[in-house]
């Protein structure tokens, strides 16, 4: 009898500790960004004035990162490209962070756009975003001039307002998080 009371206590006690401390958060997956739906066809063909196709009809995918590249039909016209380096359950938005970082570290020419995503900023000929642990990075346009800084601003509020909609702020653990300098 003293086997079977003590058999029930340890069970129950098993019961207990599992219950409590068995309770774990289920965590939303980070949706997957297509780019050709942040810039569409028509979006492209809007800011650059020529009609568009998707090269090869498809977007370019390898891990996190994903590219679509519109060019002209007929060729002749500058392409345009969107591409997306976003976080996943394997890689933090401070890893995402630290690679748009480096980039606009490496260009002395970077000209700060404080009205897109988190932070931005231009170096022709592309503009780079980086926005909801993610780092978009949107090139168009020659000339290095306001025409084209002009046509990339374009490009990237539109695609920058379609992201915003797509993709949630991420939920960041603030005991394992390292400040963004």
């Amino acid at each position: 009898m003293k086997k079977i009371s003590l058999f029930l206590a340890v069970f129950v006690t098993i019961l207990a500790l599992c219950s409590c401390g068995g309770k774990t958060e289920t965590k939303e997956p980070v949706p997957t960004i297509d780019p050709s739906t942040l810039l569409t066809i028509d979006d492209v063909a809007l800011a650059t004035g020529y009609q568009p196709v998707l090269d090869g009809g498809a977007i370019t995918t390898d891990g996190n990162y994903s590219k679509a590249l519109y060019l002209s039909d007929p060729i002749g016209q500058d392409p345009v490209s969107i591409e997306i380096t976003q976080y996943t359950d394997d890689i933090t938005p401070e890893v995402v962070f630290y690679a748009y970082d480096t980039a606009r570290a490496l260009r002395s020419s970077a000209e700060e756009i404080p009205e897109l995503g988190e932070t931005a900023f231009v170096a022709y000929p592309s503009i780079n975003i980086y926005d909801r642990g993610c780092y978009i990075k949107i090139t168009a346009g020659s000339g290095a001039d306001e025409n084209q800084k002009n046509q990339l601003l374009t490009l990237a509020r539109i695609a920058v307002s379609k992201f915003e909609e797509q993709m949630p702020a991420p939920v960041i653990d603030e005991s394992t998080s390292v400040e963004q300098k």
